[in-house]
This record gives C-alpha cells, structure tokens and sequence, in this order.
C-alpha cells in the first residue's frame, strides 16, 4: 500500500473529527405514504439515501400510510436494505399491512419488516 499524502491525512483525520462531533443517530424514522411504484421510486431512493448518508444505527421505515406498493416501488427499499447493510445501519420496515405486506414477502423483503410486525 503506498504511503498517504498529506492532503489524504488531512482528509481522513477530518472525517474522524466531525464523527466525534456528530455521532450517529440512535434512529432515524422515514414516513412514506401513497401509492409506491415505478413512478414514484425515483423520490422515494433519493429519500432513503438521505436517510442513509446520516448514518444512524437504525433506519427505520413507516409504511402505514403507504396504500399501494408495486415491485417497481420496492426496489428502492431493497437497495437502502442492502446500503444499510453494508455502513452497518439496522434496517427495517414497520406498519406493512395488507397488500404491502404480501408484496414484502413475494419480493422476499420479509426479513426487513420489524419484528412487531411479523405476526400480521
């Protein structure tokens, strides 16, 4: 591995600094609501990858309000599962009734939803 410059010093003792400064959030709770599919996956990415980039130590996501989910619209859940995975976040969907809950588990999604949930 060859040796770091001093710009890349700089740049990592940085982030160490502001992740002292500004720890991870415990949990952090998006609430989505409406019809979910193709055309609104889009939006809903943009926002799960917000939620994402604060690093909490658990992202948890409301669906209660959501009246319609699509596997178009799962897409961007199966992927903020995946990025949670990987920086170590909890990830996990609460509130999934119905039709939501079907599709979550047709897509394999299950093991997303929250444990509160799962006798429904």
């Amino acid at each position: 591995m060859p040796p770091m410059s001093p710009a890349e010093r700089l740049r990592r003792g940085s982030r160490a600094l502001l992740r002292r400064f500004h720890p991870r959030r415990e949990l952090l709770v998006i609430h989505l609501k409406g019809d979910l599919g193709a055309d609104t996956a889009r939006d809903t990415s943009r926002v799960l990858r917000a939620a994402l980039r604060e690093e909490p130590k658990v992202l948890e996501v409301d669906v209660s309000r959501v009246t319609h989910l699509s596997a178009d619209g799962a897409l961007p859940l199966f992927l903020a599962a995946r990025g949670a995975r990987g920086q170590g976040t909890r990830f996990r969907v609460t509130h999934a009734q119905g039709q939501v809950r079907v599709v979550m588990r047709r897509l394999g999604l299950e093991r997303c939803l929250s444990d509160e949930d799962s006798a429904g």
